[in-house]
């Protein structure tokens, strides 16, 4: 119940730090801080939710809709920030780094850490 009731907290924190992010920085910075925050902000929220369920132990259905669907949800910080059809296409491919790479990033730091012992 305490990691439903966190997880809550950290989908409803995470969008807030995502927009922000994004319409802050990432659109508007130069690719290669772009390209680092985006693996930062993947992995640190793989390594966040990695954490809470070693110390919480939730059972394999919250493990895997609210810690690790909530964490695929978050890692585009750019999600439902803006509508598609109205990105500039010179603008698109930054658009695309930015909703895919946190992802990607997210998902190879979640298997990196679940062999850790």
């Amino acid at each position: 119940m305490i990691f439903f009731l966190i997880m809550l907290c950290v989908l409803y924190v995470g969008r807030k730090l995502g927009w922000s992010l994004s319409k802050n920085v990432l659109y508007s910075a130069p690719i290669v801080v772009v390209f680092s925050l985006c693996l930062l902000w993947g992995a640190g929220l793989a390594f966040g939710i990695h954490s809470l369920i070693r110390w919480l132990s939730p059972n394999i259905v919250l493990r895997i809709l609210m810690g690790f669907g909530v964490g695929a949800y978050v890692s585009k910080p750019n999600y439902g920030l803006v509508a598609e059809s109205t990105i500039h296409g010179d603008a698109m491919p930054r658009h695309v780094l930015i909703s895919n790479l946190p992802l990607v990033a997210f998902i190879a730091a979640s298997i990196a850490f679940a062999f850790l012992p």
